[in-house]
């Protein structure tokens, strides 16, 4: 029997085949791992460019206007310090100053070298990289735009300095319904501190300024909000406790109503604080003062309503008594936002006064009257009707350059007209209507006396100005006025009242018990005793009256503007 005999297969070429497939194998994996190198070297060198693009974006934003020169300097001399050397071969950077705006400018980047105010600054950047292993150099580029805007904070209004606190307290009881007794301190404690938008957006338990100026609130509710803003604010106020204490007797009065305040003006319909901001979320550090929120919301309660009686605390020198009664037509805003106008030429950031009607009747001193009438002397009245139209201010301009006490804010102020006549209360506080004249003195069936006709004025607006204020809140600089155009007063827009009363029939003198010879004779003796009188009765209102007007912030003839703060922003990456 034969054994069958093991064959042995060579297979030579397959294996000469599997070699050649190895190092094929190897051989793309060194060219992929080559690659792998250039590729990682060209990212490492695009995240490199693009962290050189942002910090030379960041430091052109701080120093950014209108001629980009100082911005230039910074974003290269920034590009320079972390490595990037612009004269290299194949090296290039751009800077572009321009506008940063959501709402003007298309996404994705919302930037514009056109508008104003100029608030951004763009950086291209490019560097040719090379690559060691596979090809040619690569050039690569990385742009960053970041934005810095100067935020100011205003509203029209005046100081405490000259009104009592009894003034105050029926101001805000006849607009609130409330029953306070503040001290004057309390009230100037008040308007001297400061909350944050921020605050207000903390207190409210909101996440954005958005949400914030959504927010519909009643009154009582506001002043809770202050109230909470004020209690863990970051402003360093030098009477916080006091405005704390003040606050919460205002919370405390239980303010009635449950009509509801937007806390945001939009679209022309009334709000506490109009935000001129593209991003609005810019005005977290902007202040406003609690007093001036508190007379807005008052304000804006009553807005459309009948008037209300103030009360009877105007305290004028020599004057036994005075009645104020108040119609709000239109109530204030205050203004947070940046300068410059927009591509309409509408200012991006505005505040406007009250619109405001207002009945004063003065009780001066009693009639001396010949002997024979007999009974208590009867008092003197003028009744005085004035209507304020709204004025206007307007952040104008910025600058944010320095330490805070060489910032500046530029704001512009035009006054609203005022009419003004001695004449009795108009039906209903209606339209301004000056065609009933004015009674002096009244004793019923026994003696009238009374003007001929009604005495219309007109205190003029004075000529548009600027007020210039320095970025150091608290140091008397806060407060500046427009100075007042000629004859806006109203001591100056009556002087015709005068001679009115002097002159032939100016006059009308009625009474069933004295025959008209006797009549004719008692005339001039009221004339005697009225001029004088009535005199001294405008001049103290110009005192009194007025700067209660500047209180609800309505105007007459000048503008005292308040400016709260001036924020310059940190710059921060846009885009």
């Amino acid at each position: 029997m034969t054994t069958p005999r093991k064959i042995r297969t060579i297979r030579p070429r397959t294996e000469r085949g599997a070699v050649a497939t190895l190092a094929a194998i190897w051989l793309v994996v060194a060219i992929a791992a080559l690659g792998a190198i250039d590729i990682g070297n060209l990212f490492f060198a695009r995240r490199s460019l693009q962290s050189v693009a942002d910090l030379a974006a960041s430091a052109g934003a701080q120093l950014v206007d209108s001629t980009c020169a100082r911005s230039l300097a910074a974003a290269t001399g920034s590009a320079k310090s972390n490595g990037f050397d612009a004269s290299a071969t194949g090296n290039s950077i751009a800077v572009t100053c321009g506008r940063w705006d959501t709402q003007a400018n298309a996404a994705p980047d919302f930037f514009s070298t056109n508008g104003a105010p100029t608030n951004a600054v763009k950086v291209t950047a490019a560097r040719t990289v090379p690559y060691f292993f596979l090809g040619p150099a690569r050039q690569v580029t990385a742009s960053a735009i970041a934005k810095a805007t100067g935020v100011g904070s205003f509203s029209i209004g005046t100081t405490l300095v000259s009104i009592s606190a009894g003034t105050v307290n029926d101001l805000l009881n006849a607009l609130l319904g409330t029953n306070l007794n503040l001290t004057l301190a309390s009230y100037q404690g008040l308007a001297d501190a400061r909350v944050r938008v921020g605050d207000l957006v903390t207190a409210a338990g909101l996440g954005t300024v958005d949400q914030l100026l959504a927010a519909q609130l009643t009154a009582a509710q506001i002043a809770k909000l202050m109230l909470n803003a004020l209690q863990t604010t970051t402003v360093a106020n030098a009477n916080l406790s006091t405005a704390i204490g003040a606050m919460g007797a205002v919370v405390n009065a239980n303010i009635p109503g449950n009509q509801t305040i937007a806390l945001g003006s939009r679209n022309g319909a009334p709000g506490l604080l109009s935000v001129g901001l593209a991003n609005t979320q810019s005005a977290l550090d902007a202040t406003i003062s609690p007093l001036e929120a508190l007379l807005v919301t008052a304000e804006i309660a009553q807005a459309g309503k009948a008037a209300v009686n103030v009360g009877t605390s105007l305290a004028l020198p020599g004057l036994m008594s005075a009645t104020l009664k108040v119609q709000i037509i239109q109530p204030p805003v205050l203004a947070i936002g940046e300068a410059g106008q927009d591509s309409n030429g509408n200012w991006r950031t505005l505040a406007h006064t009250a619109q405001v009607r207002a009945f004063v009747d003065v009780s001066v001193l009693p009639l001396p009257l010949p002997t024979g009438f007999g009974g208590a002397k009867p008092m003197i009245h003028l009744p005085l009707y004035v209507e304020v139209a709204p004025g206007t201010a307007w952040l104008a301009s910025t600058q944010c350059v320095g330490a805070p006490s060489a910032r500046r804010s530029v704001i512009g102020v035009q006054t609203g007209l005022a009419n003004v006549c001695v004449g009795d209360t108009p039906a209903g506080m209606g339209a301004y209507n000056c065609s009933q004249p004015a009674t002096l003195v009244n004793i019923p069936n026994t003696l009238t006396v009374s003007l001929a006709a009604s005495l219309p004025a007109t205190m003029p607006a004075s000529a548009r100005t600027t007020l210039v204020f320095d970025g150091v809140s608290g140091n008397g600089d806060d407060y500046k006025t427009v100075p007042a155009a000629p004859g806006a007063s109203l001591s100056n827009a009556l002087a015709g009242l005068s001679a009115s009363l002097s002159a032939p029939g100016g006059l009308v003198v009625s009474s069933p018990l004295l025959p008209s010879w006797l009549l004719s004779s008692v005339a001039p003796l009221l004339v005697a005793t009225l001029v004088p009188v009535l005199g001294t009765v405008l001049a103290g209102l110009d005192q009194v009256l007025l700067p209660v007007l500047q209180l609800l912030g309505a105007q007459v003839g000048t503008s005292m503007i308040h400016d709260l703060s001036l924020t310059c922003g940190e710059s921060q990456l846009a885009y």
